[in-house]
């Protein structure tokens, strides 16, 4: 057997490999040595220096500085990823405000931009006010648009697999618009759109109480209801992105209970917020008519809980939106009438992630996305010198 390494065309194909097998080492670890990296990546010493100069040379890496290089003698050098080698944007669209973030490769937020809009934009009014947030993060950031290597954007809807909302009833006139390929004339990078309720269990997954946690039903409650599904560890989004759109359930019951519980829909939503607090509150101290309603429309959201949990059956269901923070209300009533019905009555939780769960979920998607360029980049870079 030949123990000669491959040349030409062989010789720079095996560097590509082994410089992409370091650099998703270092994302994983951390700063790391030499000899940490050798061993996550099981290649020899002398490779991995290689891949490592080859990296640092493209900007991807960089030598970790720490306490313990400034003390007497020569501890072993560090490298680390080098999150600020790009950036991605997650953005949360909803009826009332747009929320952008931008964050670095690591995931860490480096700025963050809210608006609050007119709930009767038309779609092009509102596409306006996504790309101007957009253009904020970066311009506070100081980040140069080509440094983008993904954006992601959550929206009330159906989303088909090319980012066209195919149906929105919260967001007027979103119906077939083609949000991915409008919002790609605006950035240099992958542009993904996903249902809000998804990227909100995404996030809680990554961030939250659902965390490592691979079955999962997070309910998105507040001026309406919708599902997101981790299944097998992967967002389970149906044949045409329509799963977890359980609001469809017996609709007039559903508006009906929610209406007595939240107030009818305002112009101000801070109106409705109010109103609702104060009946959570009164169910608390125990007053009959504020216990009732909080009562039925418990009773309500079981149902739509109980046909995910008999379709799915998941480890755990999150309750998140806007009252998540009622969960002493509405978890042990939920619990009680999942338990009536279900063979086996999942766990039960409040979301930890709160009201950023839907921007964080983007950014959590848009970083996936990047990972991919990531790799494509470090090949063509490595590709390049070899």
């Amino acid at each position: 057997m030949s123990t000669s390494h491959p040349q030409g065309g062989g010789q720079s194909l095996l560097r590509l490999i082994n410089s992409v097998a370091v650099l998703t080492a270092l994302r994983k670890s951390g700063p790391a040595t030499i000899t940490e990296l050798t061993r996550a990546t099981r290649l020899s010493r002398p490779t991995v220096e290689a891949a490592v100069d080859d990296l640092v040379e493209q900007g991807w890496a960089a030598e970790h500085e720490s306490r313990e290089q400034h003390r007497v003698g020569r501890p072993a050098r560090r490298f680390v990823f080098r999150g600020d080698s790009g950036y991605v944007l997650g953005f949360d669209v909803g009826a009332h405000r747009v929320l952008g973030v931008l964050a670095d490769l690591n995931g860490d937020t480096v700025h963050t931009t809210e608006t609050h809009v007119d709930p009767q934009l038309d779609p092009d009014a509102r596409l306006a006010v996504l790309r101007e947030v957009g253009t904020r993060c970066l311009t506070a950031a100081r980040v140069d648009r080509a440094s983008l290597m993904a954006v992601a954007v959550g929206c009330p809807g159906i989303i088909a697999a090319d980012g066209t909302v195919t149906v929105s009833t919260v967001i007027s006139g979103w119906v077939d618009f083609p949000l991915a390929r409008r919002l790609a004339r605006s950035f240099p990078c992958p542009v993904l759109v996903d249902n809000d309720a998804n990227l909100a269990a995404l996030a809680e997954r990554t961030h939250g109480v659902a965390r490592d946690v691979d079955d999962l039903v997070y309910l998105l409650i507040g001026r309406r209801i919708g599902a997101g599904l981790v299944l097998g560890g992967r967002i389970h989004r149906g044949f045409g992105g329509a799963a977890g759109e359980i609001g469809l359930l017996d609709f007039p019951t559903w508006e009906q209970s929610r209406t007595l519980l939240m107030g009818p829909a305002t112009g101000d939503p801070g109106n409705g917020h109010r109103a609702t607090s104060q009946l959570l509150d009164r169910a608390r101290a125990g007053e009959t008519d504020a216990v009732r309603i909080v009562d039925e429309f418990c009773a309500v959201l079981a149902r739509q809980a109980v046909a995910m949990t008999l379709t799915v059956d998941p480890q755990l269901i999150v309750l998140g939106g806007g009252l998540a923070s009622a969960e002493d209300l509405i978890l042990p009533r939920l619990e009680r009438h999942i338990s009536e019905v279900c063979v086996r009555t999942p766990d039960l939780a409040a979301s930890t992630v709160g009201q950023e769960a839907v921007v964080l979920g983007a950014v959590r998607l848009a970083l996936d996305a990047a990972d991919e360029a990531l790799e494509q980049q470090a090949k063509a870079g490595v590709a390049a010198r070899a």
